[in-house]
């Protein structure tokens, strides 16, 4: 079990101040009670990281007015079976979104490429109720298969990055300039961890899914880092820890 250190003074707690059974560890020197759970589970996370020397693909850096932590989502093993999902949803699906296109183009007396496939259903053509019908039908789909392609070249260029600056925080994940922001006031961070939850899939598969959490004083709960390998993660949710715990 990783030594417990007080997160306010970041002095070592002595055996004789941990109570295991209890779950409290006691820091003398600022007279204040810790769960010992916790505490240990800030050591591990800690454990090994040196926020002077990131892991390749990960960054911190501080000009003073700001400090940018983050680390890509790149991953060569994710990105290849990404590209085969993309490749076989998407061809599927395009047979029939190029299908229904054709028919859409001749309901509205544009001319059809010669090379379209033919708007035709048990030999006529596709009426008005049937091509809506199959557009409605493969809306999903087609979202599901541009998720495909996000999670493609997320896995390539994307990234996950943490922005502190003052009385704001912006947690980005995303491509580019494209992606979802989350914002915090620093000020009122009490906590930052790594989470763990484990559940089953429909078919009773263990599975887990583990990120970055970060918690506010008023209950606020970011969670993001689920894309990031464990060694890029556990960088960033040190480094976030100590530039808004430290």
């Amino acid at each position: 079990m990783p030594t417990p250190i007080c997160p306010k003074c970041n002095r070592v707690i002595p055996s004789d101040d941990v109570n295991v059974a209890n779950d409290v560890a006691y820091c003398r020197g600022c007279n204040l009670s810790h769960k010992l759970s916790t505490l240990t589970q800030i050591g591990e996370m800690e454990s090994g990281v040196d926020l002077n020397s990131p892991p390749a693909g990960a960054w911190r850096r501080t000009d003073g007015a700001e400090t940018v932590i983050g680390a890509t989502h790149r991953a060569l093993g994710t990105a290849i079976m990404g590209l085969g999902l993309c490749v076989f949803w998407n061809g599927i699906i395009s047979v029939f979104v190029t299908l229904n296109i054709a028919a859409t183009m001749r309901l509205l007396h544009f001319t059809v490429p010669v090379w379209f496939p033919a708007p035709k259903m048990n030999g006529s053509n596709m009426g008005v109720g049937m091509t809506l019908f199959l557009w409605l039908f493969l809306t999903p789909f087609i979202f599901i298969g541009l998720g495909f392609v996000w999670a493609f070249l997320s896995s390539l260029c994307g990234r996950t990055e943490v922005r502190i600056g003052g009385s704001q925080g912006v947690v980005f994940t995303g491509i580019g300039a494209l992606g979802r922001r989350q914002r915090f006031d620093p000020t009122s961070v009490k906590d930052v961890r790594i989470y763990d939850l484990p559940w089953r899939d429909s078919d009773g598969y263990r599975r887990r899914n583990t990120y970055v959490l970060i918690e506010t004083q008023q209950g606020k709960v970011i969670k993001f880092g689920t894309m990031l390998k464990d060694e890029r993660r556990k960088f960033v949710a040190a480094a976030v820890r100590n530039a808004l715990l430290r």
